[in-house]
């Protein structure tokens, strides 16, 4: 077990305090160590049961509460932060060219409707990220067929609440993404409900089309044990682009706390004028299957998305810098030693490595508090009720590309 500080932020502990300071970014050419983007979900299983644990630590909490701070042991976490996980919007990033090349409104809208179909993540039951601590950083990019590039960034921004904001930036293609996101989990018994709070903006340089779209709910049933194990993307969601004049709404429809209700995956909605309320398209299907859409106008029916065939034709893996490049706050450095342990199935380990990282950051905050530091964002700015990009960092990250 490492004695010293969690990523070494004893060396330079006033970047530790304040939050660090950015120096460079854009430069691809130094993104290179190639992985997969689900990599931390291959990790070995710890065998502790997961309805144990769920008892164990929900047993004496009330229906209904947040269980934001519940402190999950290492034994039902992946080796990789939630930080790391928002890589997966881009698991089928090869559709960012194809989305940019399209010719009318509709049709990139549609492309922005398959594109998040796209990005949605097959959950495992029972795991879960590390959840990132204020200031921790992620960056990694996607070398596209084309030889364009997507560069992400991403960093907790606020701990209390927890709040993740996520950068995207394709300068060849002139799209970018950026969202945030707070997740508010509740505990229902047998089930625990996620709301993701946080828009997600798209944009597309070349056609002035800025695209808002709002995520699903996420259950998890069965951690007592009670009908089946399952994670599942669940409710009502939105995409509006005010330039095209178009809205698409959406429900997720599963099995639900019980596993009582119809099939799992189920995607249903309609795609209609924002001015008129007209439906143009109706889309029904299984997100992880295939989901088809319908002109209601021509009453033609087509396949928007097929499950295998994008991941075959559209899948992408990440390039991350080396270690020697990486921030002593990046995911990858804060939480190595943690990931080390559960990789190689050594969970006491794993716990105590886990909780050097979290003790380092709490005595962090109390150091801020009694030194009067204001902690700094190093790759965003708060923007109305959300985050951006900051604005020095986007011309930077423009001009390397």
């Amino acid at each position: 077990m490492s004695t010293a500080a969690p990523g070494n932020l004893d060396g330079d502990l006033s970047a530790s305090l304040q939050g660090m300071k950015v120096e460079e970014v854009g430069d691809h050419h130094k993104y290179t160590d190639e992985r997969e983007i689900d990599y931390g979900e291959h990790a070995p299983d710890s065998g502790v049961s997961v309805i144990k644990v769920a008892k164990e630590l929900l047993g004496s909490v009330k229906k209904g509460s947040d269980v934001t701070g519940v402190n999950l042991p290492a034994s039902v976490l992946d080796p990789m932060s939630s930080l790391e996980k928002g890589a997966k919007s881009l698991q089928r990033g090869e559709l960012i060219p194809v989305i940019c090349s399209m010719k009318t409104p509709e049709e990139r809208f549609l492309g922005i409707v398959k594109f998040q179909l796209a990005g949605l993540p097959k959950e495992r039951f029972g795991k879960k990220p590390y959840n990132p601590v204020l200031g921790e950083v992620f960056r990694c990019c996607f070398k596209h067929k084309d030889s364009s590039v997507t560069m992400l960034y991403a960093e907790q921004v606020s701990h209390h609440p927890p709040i993740t904001a996520l950068h995207l930036h394709n300068p060849t293609h002139g799209f970018t993404m950026n969202s945030f996101m707070r997740p508010e989990p509740k505990y229902w018994g047998n089930s625990v409900e996620v709301r993701l709070s946080g828009l997600i903006r798209i944009s597309l340089d070349k056609y002035n089309e800025t695209y808002e779209l709002v995520r699903p709910q996420i259950w998890t049933s069965g951690l007592l044990g009670i009908g089946k194990q399952r994670v599942e993307f669940l409710g009502e969601t939105t995409i509006r682009c005010e330039a095209s004049g178009l809205e698409a709404s959406f429900e997720y429809k599963g099995k639900g706390m019980m596993g009582m209700r119809g099939d799992a995956n189920v995607v249903t909605g309609t795609v209609k004028e924002i001015a008129s309320g007209k439906t143009l398209y109706e889309i029904n299907g299984i997100w992880d299957q295939q989901v088809k859409v319908k002109d209601v106008r021509t009453k033609q029916e087509s396949v928007l998305f097929d499950y295998e065939q994008v991941k075959k034709d559209y899948s992408m893996k990440m390039w991350v810098p080396p270690k020697e490049d990486l921030e002593p706050n990046n995911s990858l450095v804060l939480w190595a030693k943690c990931s080390e342990a559960i990789w190689a199935a050594d969970t006491p380990g794993a716990n105590e490595e886990k909780k050097l990282v979290e003790d380092y950051q709490r005595s962090l905050r109390k150091k801020r508090e009694e030194m009067n530091i204001v902690w700094e964002s190093a790759y965003f700015d708060v923007d109305g009720d959300g985050y951006k990009f900051k604005s020095h960092l986007e011309d930077r990250l423009k001009a390397a590309n």
